[in-house]
């Protein structure tokens, strides 16, 4: 078996990479590392998911936890429900592979307070499942399992409670958006969302299949449908997310889509424009957010990629709004990671208010290209940065953070493919594209 156990959760192909016995040893330790109480597991729509939300919850139960099954849901309603959860909830199990084909699952592991399990958690986690450290409760000490069908409902009010959600203004507009769920789990969540803030939904792909009918990962080039919706002026907004309902993608009426960077800035803008504080941002998330933090005054930190890394710095700077470039946005005032319902809800609020041109305006333009090469060899970060002696700075927390003067360059091992990213943001496709090419050469010569 191959699987890969991160911070993003424990992943692989179904029968290849993961099966129901490697979830049972890590749902075992994951009640073991947290002790007796709730677990809340919830998934998105795969096909194949019930049989690992099946396993987790037998393993958790036969040590002694409880279950808690809230059925489909997005990733952030299950975080939401865990930190909320009434009388406190000894952590969480997501069962879904994000924006990885439809044969991929896997199970991301929350911790009492409602975030992924951080670096260390993980090596206690692994650490427990490899010398099997949990023990096998007696018959009259068994868990329980429970459904609970609420959960959408209670992530809902919260977002809609939010002081930076202005909720009577969305309902004056009026609004008409169309939203692309890929059939996954935000199929019944987002649309809802909408139709309380008064906005009427067109449906496209919203149906609970797990048969993704297109590349499931949020981006312009594979949301054609709704791209040519919104050109054609047949909705104000055009919304798509990811199967599990963390990523947004966003667009309008004539524009069509943006890319999946804008997502975070036209969400720091709506929230910093009613109060100022520290934006946080991985690595690799555009200067666009920049453009965004310096019109307001305030900073952006980065950090390693992996929302719990993001989460982290968060907390160390008391950031008012953080996220990740990919369309994640992380409200801390409502739920502590990624939240496509969050974006959704402040990126309306920032249309309702008339300030999304202003927005659009005063952000930079820029090009930001991604790939990806496969790992052949050890990855030394040092040695790459004698490639490039043009640089003004480095960063070596997440691989190789390379700044120059308007443009960077960032190259890290993934932590869910056997994979080294590239990532490369310039002011013109040119640029970008010689910034990719050098991060290519170098790492040829360091395999050599």
């Amino acid at each position: 078996m191959s699987y890969l156990l991160t911070v993003s959760g424990l992943r692989g192909i179904v029968g290849e990479g993961i099966d129901p016995q490697i979830v049972v040893r890590f749902a075992a330790s994951l009640a073991t590392l947290f002790g007796r109480g709730s677990y809340l597991i919830g998934r998105d729509t795969r096909p194949h998911g019930h049989i690992f939300v099946n396993a987790a919850a037998s393993a958790i139960t036969a040590v002694g936890g409880d279950v808690v099954d809230v059925g489909i849901v997005p990733t952030p309603t299950l975080l939401f429900n865990v930190r909320t959860w009434d009388g406190g909830a000894r952590g969480g199990i997501v069962v879904t592979a994000s924006h990885n084909p439809v044969e991929w699952n896997a199970l991301k592991f929350v911790r009492p307070d409602g975030m992924f399990l951080f670096e260390d958690d993980v090596t206690r986690l692994k650490s427990i499942e490899m010398v099997e450290g949990w023990e096998w409760a007696k018959w009259n000490r068994i868990g329980k399992i429970e459904q609970f069908g609420d959960a959408i409902e209670r992530h809902v009010q919260a977002v809609l409670r939010s002081e930076f959600v202005d909720v009577d203004a969305i309902k004056a507009n009026r609004f008409r958006a169309a939203v692309d769920a890929v059939n996954g789990a935000n199929w019944f969540a987002l649309p809802y969302l909408l139709e309380h803030l008064g906005v009427e939904v067109i449906r496209l792909y919203c149906e609970p299949t797990g048969i993704f009918p297109h590349n499931p990962e949020p981006k312009k080039e594979h949301l054609v449908e709704l791209d040519r919706l919104l050109l054609n002026g047949e909705a104000d907004f055009g919304f798509a997310s990811d199967p599990d309902g963390d990523r947004l993608l966003f667009g309008f009426k004539g524009q069509g889509l943006l890319t999946e960077e804008h997502t975070l800035a036209l969400a720091a803008w709506t929230v910093l424009e009613r109060k100022r504080g520290a934006v946080v941002a991985n690595l690799s998330t555009s200067m666009m957010i920049e453009d965004v933090a310096r019109h307001f005054g305030v900073e952006v930190a980065r950090t390693k990629v992996g929302e719990a890394n993001v989460v982290d710095g968060i907390i160390r700077h008391e950031a008012v709004i953080g996220g990740e470039g990919n369309g994640g946005v992380i409200l801390p005032d409502v739920n502590p990671t990624r939240d496509s319902l969050v974006g959704a809800a402040l990126i309306l609020t920032l249309a309702a208010h008339g300030e999304l041109e202003k927005a659009l305006s005063s952000i930079g333009s820029y090009t930001l290209l991604k790939t990806k090469v496969k790992l052949q060899g050890e990855f030394d970060a040092q040695k790459l940065a004698e490639h490039f002696d043009d640089a003004e700075k480095f960063d070596f927390s997440d691989g190789i953070y390379i700044r120059f003067s308007d443009a960077w360059l960032h190259i890290r091992p993934s932590n869910t493919e056997p994979v080294v990213r590239i990532y490369a943001e310039a002011k013109d496709l040119n640029a970008a594209k010689k910034l990719i090419k050098r991060a290519e050469s170098a790492l040829k010569n360091l395999w050599r």
